[in-house]
């Protein structure tokens, strides 16, 4: 009898207790003084892909076996396909930097030794009183999801500004459904700025919730949007605000426009694959706009997808302005982009940021450099993102940048301040 009641709660492959296994043990118990370590295996699923079911499993039994032998007294589980979680009363029984040590030890399949990566999060019950099992376990996780862009093998401590980050976006998904239903996603717009003249050609309609007071940006909720699928109702709404303001621009006889500007959006790569062609001309229809006015701004993540690029492809082919955001180069190969129909290149705002924070001032300003050059041999213009004041924009004038955007010229405006300021039209404030 006891061997079939304990079936469900350990994990066949390690023989750990497993995620029901720890609510069973611990769901009902006082928490107090508990101390939880969270280890969680990078590039799991990059693994599986390149070495196989077989040696993914013995890994896994390795990571399991080091973690009973270096913290035999803890409580150990398999908390989920590559995490593990230990519950113990003691900080010196497993120190979790050199558990950290330990498990990078490599481990053999068959005469091959592999070396096992694993991101730790460690967690005092007395830094959270009055949280569940359950909110424990969620912080912990989301904050291993909120350090992975650290890269491999980060160790962290959760403390208080973990749990208002986990308390805001618990937040965020419990209201997001309901936001879309009461239209609380609305658009700003910022300028792009032609660097040699000065003179506004358009602008960039970026998202933004209002939710309980307070103006969310997209980094607050678009991940989110994006596991829920409501990413797409969210752009192509403002897609659609986008195109009803740039109408209204083009009637308003009061405001001089350049005949250049443009009406520019962002569309993740959820939405460039669900968006239907027929339903984007029929809102370009219902506008009388034509689609050589429209800037579509896709992230340079998102196209390397051959699906998304090929839909982009569609939509170039249409007559869309194309423009790859937030180039850096760290997730793409330079190769690609000769294969690419894209109009320009937008180099995030973290490079002009590394050119000013940098010791080695010359050599990112070569780096910077040599981004534009590569992006004119490929006929694309450049954009350059975080002009933040009047040496930023007179440095990337020298070097031949063709457009610019960031706090300089102006922050996203709501509707009625933008229409303010391009009726202000005040092109000294950006001489240099």
């Amino acid at each position: 009898n006891k061997v079939v009641h304990d079936v469900p709660f350990v994990d066949d492959l390690t023989g750990l207790r497993n995620n029901n296994g720890l609510y069973h043990d611990y769901g009902d118990k006082p928490l107090d003084g508990m101390h939880f370590i969270y280890v969680d295996i990078d590039d799991f699923n990059k693994m599986n892909m390149i070495f196989g079911v077989d040696t993914v499993e013995d890994m896994l039994k390795s990571v399991a076996q080091t973690l009973i032998d270096y913290c035999g007294k803890s409580d150990v589980y398999r908390y989920g396909n590559d995490q593990f979680v230990l519950l113990t009363q003691s900080h010196i029984i497993c120190e979790p930097s050199e558990l950290q040590r330990v498990l990078r030890q490599p481990f053999k399949h068959h005469h091959i030794q592999y070396v096992i990566n694993a991101s730790v999060c460690v967690a005092d019950y007395d830094d959270f009183k009055g949280d569940s099992l359950k909110e424990m376990m969620k912080l912990m996780s989301l904050t291993i999801d909120l350090t992975k862009n650290m890269g491999r093998n980060t160790l962290i401590y959760a403390d208080q500004t973990h749990k208002q980050q986990y308390l805001e976006i618990r937040e965020v998904e419990t209201h997001i459904y309901d936001a879309m239903k009461k239209n609380q996603f609305f658009p700003k717009f910022r300028p792009y700025v032609d660097t040699y003249n000065n003179e506004i050609i358009g602008f960039e309609a970026v998202s933004r919730w209002k939710l309980n007071g307070k103006e969310l940006r997209p980094s607050r909720f678009l991940e989110i949007a994006q596991w829920t699928g409501i990413i797409y109702d969210i752009e192509m709404c403002i897609f659609e605000s986008s195109l009803r303001f740039y109408r209204r621009l083009l009637d308003d006889k009061s405001i001089k426009l350049s005949n250049r500007f443009k009406c520019g959006l962002n569309f993740s790569s959820y939405t460039v694959l669900t968006v239907e062609i027929n339903t984007i001309i029929e809102l370009l229809h219902k506008y009388d706009i034509l689609a050589r006015d429209v800037i579509i701004e896709v992230k340079e993540t998102d196209i390397l997808d051959k699906n998304v690029n090929q839909k982009i492809q569609n939509l170039y082919e249409l007559g869309f302005l194309i423009i790859l955001d937030e180039y850096t180069n760290k997730s793409s190969s330079l190769t690609y982009l000769a294969d690419l129909k894209v109009d320009a290149l937008k180099l995030s705002e973290t490079l002009i940021k590394d050119i000013n924070d940098s010791e080695e001032y010359s050599q990112m300003q070569h780096l910077y450099q040599f981004y534009v050059e590569l992006s004119k041999k490929f006929d694309m213009s450049v954009i350059s993102l975080g002009i933040r004041n009047k040496a930023d924009l007179k440095l990337i004038r020298e070097m031949g940048v063709d457009i610019a955007q960031g706090s300089f010229f102006s922050d996203p405006l709501p509707e009625e301040d933008f229409v303010t300021f391009l009726k202000a039209n005040k092109k000294k404030r950006f001489r240099i």
